[in-house]
């Protein structure tokens, strides 16, 4: 499961350093071309609910190998995309087979462990995510530098840890304790998911849309609004007489729960709004090539692993973890304010430690939120509110990179404008960026100044998210998590359909007995 999320990782983060030479080769607009990362999250966001509750009704096992299946197969179809519209379709395949392990994941470890313990587990997971997180911005930065600018082995490079994972999963993985019925399928709650995913592809387009394709009052703009939003009240009313809801209404009745939720919404708009505009900074205001742009990505991705592992542990050995989400919210609020400073003439001390603080905070507040949500609901709801957390993060990455799409287009456009300078730039920044970065430079003071000031408005943006999420932190319950009970029962340990797993499910269930009677 580890090496799948640091899979998952490397295919989210990658992308945003070849997005110049595939807006270029493929001839995609800005907006197009970071659609290539949006369609992936959001994919990923809707079946992430929709592989937990399959999970509980054919199993986990079946249902993270056949999601494993599907990311597998939306791999292969990137990597041999020869036009934008396959990418696309390739990414949105990838995008609803990584639902899965990332749901289930933390699914089967809620199975395996007590609260306390898995709060170790948890920042294990985190850390393999970090590295993909690392490894994602080197490693496609390097192709595109020195692979005859084939961005295609961005995905190619994966399959041998995707087959090795999927090896591992039909041999191991047999966590139900047992046997499910495929034709439960029907019992899901299909009409909340098919509400959930027309409300969130609603508000998806106009936010990236609006402003910079479509004026913000034009019909292409409004109309999807509309229907998100009825979408949206349709799916809260049709949720509250489901006979088994994708949503349970357990999960809302909780005041620090709900606020857990928000901002782990606003944590993922954050964290992608940043990595992917980061990127931008790198790439056309300092004309970095995409490999040396991963490499000064590095102070801020290489700090989160070791300080969301410091946090699990702490988390473990002491059940406290508000002052992380404070502290986490409060640095990243100081730090966002910090980045608008950022420009052609920062220096290299400065850029350093701004990113390095920005990788602590992120790092900080990766752990506690999914650990904190689980200590404010019901065991019977812990499932439930993991797979809630990751969905609404990962809802969150998409939106935020949809959020900087309209705010960094619509203020380069007004500055280009103020500057008398052609405005259609702002549609074909990527395409400029890529030009930039083969002459050291935008090669054009005006443009550097516009890039650099919508830049300084996306930062502030980000900082006052942050400081909304800070001020819902200070009204958020943590109860302490408690000791891990001397008689926690697995549903995950149950013994697998092979002897390979059946082994492992009793070594872990050795384990998770001998450190409960510590």
């Amino acid at each position: 499961m580890n090496t799948v999320a640091l899979v998952q990782a490397f295919d989210a983060t990658c992308i945003c350093v070849t997005l110049p030479a595939l807006a270029k080769e493929l001839d995609a607009s800005f907006s197009e071309s970071l659609s290539m990362g949006s369609v992936f999250l959001l994919a990923t966001a809707i079946s992430q609910p929709i592989f937990a509750e399959l999970a509980h009704v054919i199993g986990r096992r079946p249902a993270y190998i056949a999601s494993l299946t599907i990311f597998i197969s939306g791999t292969i179809l990137c990597g041999a995309a020869r036009n934008s519209l396959m990418l696309l379709a390739g990414r949105a395949v990838q995008g609803i087979g990584s639902g899965g392990p990332q749901a289930l994941s933390g699914m089967i470890l809620a199975d395996l462990f007590p609260i306390r313990e898995r709060s170790r587990w948890v920042a294990y997971q985190n850390v393999s995510w970090a590295l993909g997180t690392i490894a994602g911005p080197l490693v496609g930065g390097a192709f595109v530098d020195n692979v005859d600018s084939n961005w295609r082995w961005i995905f190619w490079c994966t399959l041998p840890f995707l087959g090795g994972s999927f090896v591992g999963c039909i041999f191991m993985l047999g966590y139900d304790s047992h046997q499910r019925n495929w034709r439960l399928i029907k019992d899901l709650d299909w009409i909340g998911i098919l509400l959930f995913a027309i409300s969130s592809v609603s508000i998806l387009l106009p936010l990236t849309w609006g402003g910079s394709r479509f004026p913000w009052k034009s019909a292409q703009v409004l109309v999807p609004i509309g229907v998100s939003i009825v979408s949206f009240v349709a799916l809260g009313a049709y949720e509250r007489v489901a006979k088994k809801p994708m949503f349970r209404q357990s999960l809302f009745r909780n005041r620090s729960t709900i606020l857990q939720f928000i901002n782990a919404m606003i944590h993922g708009i954050i964290m992608w709004m940043v990595l992917y505009y980061l990127a931008v900074f790198f790439l056309g205001v300092k004309g970095k090539s995409p490999l040396m742009t991963g490499v000064w990505a590095l102070p801020a991705t290489v700090t989160v692993a070791p300080v969301a592992a410091v946090v699990g542990i702490v988390a473990y050995k002491t059940g406290q973890y508000q002052g992380f989400m404070i502290g986490g919210w409060g640095l990243l609020v100081a730090i966002l304010g910090a980045m608008t400073v950022l420009d052609q003439d920062t220096t290299t001390h400065t850029t350093l430690i701004i990113i390095l603080l920005l990788g602590i905070a992120m790092g900080l507040l990766i752990p506690v939120m999914s650990i904190g949500v689980q200590a404010t609901v019901e065991e019977g709801d812990v499932g439930h509110a993991i797979s809630m957390i990751y969905a609404l993060r990962t809802m969150g990455q998409c939106l935020g990179i949809a959020i900087g799409i309209t705010v960094f287009s619509s203020q380069l456009k007004t500055e280009l404008k103020s500057m008398n300078q052609d405005t259609d730039h702002a549609n074909n920044a990527m395409k400029l960026i890529k030009v930039s970065i083969e002459q050291g430079g935008f090669g054009h003071e005006r443009m550097t100044e516009a890039v650099v000031m919508a830049l300084k408005h996306l930062w502030a943006t980000g900082s006052a998210l942050a400081g909304l999420a800070f001020i819902l932190g200070l009204f958020a319950r943590c109860p302490k998590l408690p000791k891990n009970p001397e008689n926690h029962v697995e549903q995950s340990t149950g013994f697998p359909a092979t002897p390979i797993g059946r082994v492992c499910a009793v070594l872990i269930t050795r384990d998770i007995r001998s450190r409960s009677q510590v």
